[in-house]
């Protein structure tokens, strides 16, 4: 008789402890594949939704600076050999090998402008994609769509007298139309205002006030923003821009490869990254991948901590049958063979139980985690849960099996 053919009866007459060891098997494999499987469809929603707060890589004009002293005395220094940026340069950027990689390219044209005989900061953007690199902006008003409407800081449209605090609480209500963003709460702590005059003369023209800043604490509250090629005509440089802000967050190679390729792409231009910002993100998903390994880890620790109790009962109450195996010839190489081939095939069940349980139930609670975020299904994760389910199922049989294959023939004597 097969050794093959032995176990499977085994198996069959022993269906309730088979099928316990099943089920065991199956929960901490599915445990470990909802928790991985959650934590790879976070990690990439966190990434996406990362790669809108804000830029990680600045290209500005590469210029040299001389320092000018004389007598002692330091005067202004003085830049020379400077490359404007223009506005082909911003496009040229997703050219690079790495352009499916970057989520956002926000170029900007500065100046100083007069308005109602106050200096102010006026920036010229790509509204579209300036509001989405500053997410966390908070605004009173509509979106600017035409070329005169533009978009003022909290601290220049009260220095202009474009606002008044709100008694009826009507900036509360514009304010609480918009949308949260995470770990955010100005509603509570910024006084609401309304916006009293929506008109101000800019460069001998009058503009429309479509919107106003709700304080953000930066640099943005004492400035001016219009559109893009607007401004540039404004300030008399058509085409020009003052830098370009670049949102990626590149998970499966360095950012200092995209760095690297734009400098290359733009060799006149000065491309840093914002260390601090890529850090934190990269932290943020490792964390996360990490907390889901750990329990992971602990909970299949627990299942091989049950198939070892379990294996070890089964060898005690088999010890008359090992043993007459043995006294009619069976070695102990076909005892092993045996119980092994038993646990081989209540891994790979469970193993495929557990991967579809685990499957199912982290689509089902995935929403509850992350909206919107994208689910798949790997194939390699369902070879690693067999495999996994196998190695568990071997490692932690292997000591009852060779106890087993251990026992003298005599101790058959005792129960027949």
């Amino acid at each position: 008789m097969r050794i093959s053919t032995i176990a499977l009866a085994n198996l069959r007459r022993r269906k309730a402890k088979a099928a316990f060891l099943i089920m065991g098997m199956a929960i901490g494999i599915g445990t470990a594949v909802a928790l991985l499987s959650l934590s790879f469809a976070i990690k990439d929603e966190i990434g996406v939704q990362l790669d809108q707060f804000g830029a990680n890589i600045v290209v500005v004009p590469q210029s040299n600076s001389l320092s000018l002293d004389y007598g002692g005395v330091t005067v202004s220094g003085v830049s020379f050999d400077v490359h404007q940026l223009k506005g082909e340069d911003a496009t040229s950027i997703l050219d690079i090998a790495y352009g499916n990689r970057l989520s956002i390219i926000a170029p900007k044209i500065l100046g100083a402008i007069q308005v109602e005989g106050r200096d102010v900061l006026l920036a010229g953007v790509d509204f579209p994609s300036e509001l989405k690199l500053k997410r966390w902006w908070l605004k009173v008003g509509r979106e600017p769509q035409a070329d005169d409407d533009l978009l003022v800081g909290y601290d220049a449209a009260r220095t202009l007298g474009l606002i008044e605090p709100s008694a009826d609480g009507q900036a509360g209500q514009n304010m609480a139309q918009m949308p949260d963003m995470p770990g955010m709460n100005h509603h509570k702590s910024v006084q609401p205002f309304i916006i009293k005059r929506d008109r101000i003369q800019l460069a001998g023209r009058e503009h429309r006030v479509a919107s106003v800043l709700v304080p953000t604490g930066g640099r943005e509250d004492a400035m001016i923003f219009g559109s893009l090629a607007h401004v540039q005509a404004l300030l008399g440089k058509p085409d020009q821009l003052s830098l370009i802000e670049v949102s990626a967050l590149c998970q499966n190679c360095p950012v200092e490869d995209i760095v690297a390729q734009i400098s290359e792409k733009l060799p006149y231009a000065k491309v840093s990254a914002v260390q601090q910002s890529v850090r934190a993100r990269t932290e943020t998903v490792e964390r996360l991948t990490r907390f889901s390994a750990a329990v992971s880890a602990v909970v299949l620790a627990i299942g091989s901590l049950m198939i070892f109790t379990t294996m070890m009962g089964s060898v005690v109450e088999r010890t008359k049958e090992i043993g007459v195996m043995r006294a009619i010839g069976f070695r102990r190489t076909h005892i092993i063979k045996g119980l092994m081939i038993e646990v081989a095939v209540i891994s790979v069940a469970g193993g495929v139980l557990g991967w579809l349980a685990g499957i199912l139930a982290s689509w089902a609670v995935l929403p509850y985690f992350a909206e919107g975020a994208a689910f798949r299904v790997s194939p390699l994760l369902a070879l690693a849960s067999i495999a996994a389910a196998i190695v568990i199922g071997a490692v932690s049989s292997f000591y009852p099996a060779t106890r087993a294959a251990r026992l003298d023939p005599s101790e058959a004597v005792r129960y027949v």
